[in-house]
Formats: C-alpha cells, sequence, structure tokens
C-alpha cells in the first residue's frame, strides 16, 4: 500500500510542477492553470482521505474495514461534491480546466484505490 500510494502522489508532485512551470512560462494561462490546480487539489484530498480512513481500518475487524471503505467512499463523495460547488461559485474558476482535471485525477486516484484494496485484502 505505502508504495502505490508513494507512486501516485509522487507521479501528483511532478505533473504539479510541471504544471507550475507551463503556467509560469505562459504556455498555459494563469486562469485556466489554476483551474486545473484547484480540479487536481481536490481529487488528491479524497485520495488522502481514503489513504487515512484505510490506514486505521485495514487492522481491524471486517465489520470496521468495510464500514470505513465503503462508508467512507459516500462521505469523501459529499466533501468532493462542496468543494466542486465552493470552487465553482465563490473562486470562480474555470469550468472546463477544472472538471477536466479533476475527473481526470479522480479516475486516476480511484484506480489506484482499487489496487491498494485487493492488495491489503489478498493479506488479511
Amino acid at each position: 500500500m505505502i508504495i502505490k500510494s508513494r507512486m501516485a502522489l509522487l507521479f501528483t508532485f511532478f505533473s504539479l510542477l510541471l504544471l507550475f512551470f507551463l503556467i509560469l512560462l505562459d504556455i498555459i494561462p494563469s486562469n485556466f492553470g489554476y483551474s486545473i490546480l484547484m480540479g487536481i487539489a481536490t481529487a488528491t484530498l479524497n485520495f488522502l482521505l481514503f489513504l487515512a480512513g484505510y490506514a486505521y481500518s485495514i487492522k481491524k475487524s471486517n465489520k470496521t474495514f468495510l464500514l470505513f471503505t465503503i462508508g467512507g467512499i459516500g462521505v469523501r463523495l459529499l466533501i468532493i461534491l462542496s468543494l466542486v460547488v465552493l470552487s465553482i461559485k465563490l473562486l470562480k474558476v474555470e469550468l472546463l480546466g477544472f472538471i477536466f482535471a479533476l475527473f481526470i485525477w479522480y479516475v486516476f486516484y480511484q484506480i489506484v484505490e482499487i489496487i491498494i484494496v485487493r492488495q491489503g485484502l489478498g493479506k488479511r
């Protein structure tokens, strides 16, 4: 689990670094780039919440593990939904960049989450 999550977060870090350089060099307009950053940050927060819940529940009983894994999906979805609404309404992000980045990174992190849970369940 640790290796997969570190690799995903390392990939995110280098992608953000590349995005910052593209914004600084004016290859990507700053408003569009910041919207992409907000989408990536929102998806990364979702993944970090998963890692916290998973690390807490992996050594617990099956009931607790399922509660944190399945129940955590609903809680994280509500948090992400509220962040999306707040970002669109208050921060006035550019919708295309924000939604596109959020979708791509959310799918990426979901794949990593599935891999982590499958490997964790195999070791239980």
